[in-house]
């Protein structure tokens, strides 16, 4: 029996959303058709061949969108404080939706969001792509199923160099707030948010729930001066089971990349990320017991490169939701809220240090890359290792 063609909305195809115009082009998906594209840049068909080729009809807005077609499924792709509008005009015109992440700016509107899908039978997908990836479900299912005893601890660190082109390349980069909407884009928010909330989501008592959290204390730093938000921090947390998390993230960093690693303690054993075994960090999260047991997850094949994509779709088709709930977002997100509340402290101009390299420009916290080491080896904050002008601080949730 021929398979229902899956009609999609494409929302947002010149930043981020390129990739689905892109995973489209290049992949004969079965099944599927461009209904829609909603995009504000005026020559968005100029820059994709394949708009023009299909004809696909192209929108300012969903509501203009939704005058003329239906949808199955929206993808959304636009500025961190457009998604829950959009999500919601979606859902309530009969689309599932995936979403990229944050779902939305607010754990209130996350929760908004929760009960507009049960009053509409419609799923919202968050993109946060390791909750897709099947080696990250297989060592969930491991932790579900007691294979390592209890959680002890976990821990990670990312960080990212972003210069001036970075912040410059719209209207929200790095800022807290957006027309009297609070963004708050941070590298603990956007780019360097997925080991914070993978965290969580391994720690979830389903498949498809992420942790709740107990408590949150961070230290918020900006070495940047040009950025409204800070650009680099170091966070502890505890679930509401009592498992302890660390993260440091940053982008004023010399590094054009730290990591990812992360170190994840059981009681029988632990799951190193990046971990370098003698010939140089490994990519991927292998198991090591304490009495000589070990699996490597990296041999489990990960899934297509936009696996998000391939689940949404086959959840329209049989109506079981994807894995990434939006509940899976809400820690996340009230990290995000409880962090937006702590104050910003600038690094000292002396001890910033500017990089020009491709034609931009780096601000830099000088030792920084030492200092993030050795916070994550010992779970300790930034300012304990001797980074002027902080202490952390932090809320129950």
């Amino acid at each position: 029996m021929e398979q229902a063609v899956v009609k999609i909305l494409l929302l947002g195809i010149c930043g981020y959303g390129s990739n689905y115009i892109k995973e489209i082009s290049e992949r004969d998906i079965p099944g599927i058709k461009i209904a829609g594209i909603c995009e504000v840049v005026p020559n968005a068909a100029d820059l994709y061949p394949i708009i023009k080729e299909q004809n696909i009809p192209i929108y300012q807005t969903p509501e203009d969108f939704y005058k003329e077609h239906t949808a199955d499924l929206a993808v959304v792709s636009t500025p961190i404080h457009l998604h829950y509008s959009q999500i919601v005009t979606c859902l309530t015109h009969g689309s599932n939706v995936l979403t990229e992440k944050p779902v939305c700016t607010s754990v209130e509107g996350a929760r908004k969001l929760e009960q507009l899908e049960k009053e509409t039978g419609k799923f919202i997908s968050v993109g946060y792509q390791l909750n897709y990836s099947r080696d990250v479900l297989v060592l969930k299912q491991d932790i579900l199923d007691g294979r390592f005893g209890k959680p002890l601890y976990m821990k990670a660190l990312h960080a990212m160099r972003r210069g001036d082109k970075y912040y410059a390349r719209n209207s929200w980069a790095g800022h807290i707030d957006v027309k009297g909407c609070a963004v708050n884009d941070s590298p603990f928010n956007n780019a360097c948010a997925h080991q914070f909330q993978v965290m969580t989501f391994l720690l979830g008592e389903r498949l498809e729930r992420a942790a709740e959290l107990a408590d949150v204390q961070a230290e918020p730093y900006k070495g940047n001066p040009n950025v409204e938000n800070f650009d680099t921090i170091t966070v502890r947390a505890h679930t509401v089971s009592g498992v302890p998390l660390w993260y440091g993230t940053g982008h004023a960093i010399a590094d054009k990349k730290l990591g990812p690693i992360a170190e994840y303690r059981f009681e029988k054993g632990t799951v190193y990320f990046g971990k370098d075994f003698g010939s140089g960090p490994i990519a991927e999260y292998v198991y090591i017991g304490d009495i000589g047991e070990q699996i490597d997850y990296g041999r489990i094949p990960k899934g297509e490169r936009l696996q998000k994509f391939y689940d949404a779709i086959e959840a329209v088709r049989t109506g079981k939701h994807p894995v990434c709930t939006v509940q899976c977002a809400i820690p996340h997100l009230e990290a995000v809220e409880k962090i937006a509340k702590l104050p910003i402290v600038s690094i000292p101009t002396e001890s910033v240090e500017d990089i020009r390299e491709d034609d931009d420009t780096f601000h830099t916290i000088v030792g920084l890359h030492d200092l993030f080491i050795t916070c994550y080896k010992n779970r300790e904050m930034l300012s304990q290792e001797g980074l002027p002008g902080n202490k952390y601080e932090g809320e129950t949730l």
